[in-house]
């Protein structure tokens, strides 16, 4: 068989389970079935994609994505930025791990929409107590990733370093940072999907924009097919963060691969 068309069924084939998805998706609507879920009361792909390709010509709908991705922007890169220097500290540091390791154990549990009360009360403007939801979806997968890379560090690379007369800072950048930095990389990918849970919740509950705040005002005013297309567009802004992700580790990863 040609490698074109092995090439070609290999590609489709990821695309069989979209369209199976889908297929029952809109047999499921069009017969109104109702059990055991009520899957009538749903709209039909069709439906939503009419819908999308009328939300594609409004400028407010962009607005919405636009300051979602922003806040999950500056959310997930601000957890990364104090995440990663905290989580190597801890990692290295018998009193980090005594002392500040159990309170990071302890919040770390708590879901991020049981913050949004409590961000409100902190963050003189709305604004800033979303972001601070987003950051802390962020950073605590980020933050345990960091210590578990650095607790995998072979303890025989850190004592060949030291008998080279490395320096305990040669030994942190040169050694310790890269043997951790794919740790990183799975924190802040895991991260970054939690970020986008988070600031969904705390847009539906007190944002005023949003593709988190369109979704539940969609579903306000019973526009359930603009529902859908908000939820679809998340998982596709989801995806390409993720991919995005990927692509910036395998550049700075390259042994990795």
């Amino acid at each position: 068989m040609p490698k074109v068309v092995l090439r070609f069924i290999k590609v489709s084939r990821k695309f069989w389970g979209v369209a199976i998805f889908l297929a029952t998706w809109q047999l499921l609507v069009s017969f109104n079935v109702m059990y055991p879920l009520m899957f009538g009361n749903l709209p039909s792909p069709v439906q939503v994609v009419t819908a999308l390709l009328k939300l594609l010509q409004d400028q407010g709908f962009y607005y919405h994505i636009f300051s979602s991705f922003i806040r999950i922007a500056l959310g997930s890169v601000a957890a990364l930025v104090i995440a990663v220097p905290l989580g190597l500290f801890i990692g290295l540091s018998g009193w980090g791990r005594e002392v500040l390791f159990p309170v990071f154990e302890m919040l770390r549990p708590i879901p991020q929409i049981s913050w949004i009360p409590v961000a409100i009360l902190l963050f003189p403007t709305v604004e800033g107590s979303i972001l601070y939801i987003t950051f802390l979806g962020a950073f605590f997968p980020i933050l345990i990733n960091t210590i578990a890379g650095v607790k995998s560090i072979p303890q025989v690379l850190l004592d060949a370093a030291k008998s080279m007369g490395a320096r305990h800072r040669q030994i942190v950048t040169r050694v310790v940072f890269p043997a951790v930095l794919p740790f990183i990389f799975t924190g802040f990918t895991v991260g970054t999907g939690v970020s986008w849970m988070s600031v969904i919740a705390a847009e539906m509950i007190s944002g005023k924009f949003g593709i988190g705040y369109f979704t539940w005002t969609s579903y306000t005013l019973m526009a359930y097919a603009d529902t859908i297309v908000g939820m679809v567009v998340i998982g596709a802004m989801g995806s390409l963060c993720f991919s995005m992700i990927r692509g910036a580790e395998r550049k700075l990863v390259k042994w990795r691969y």
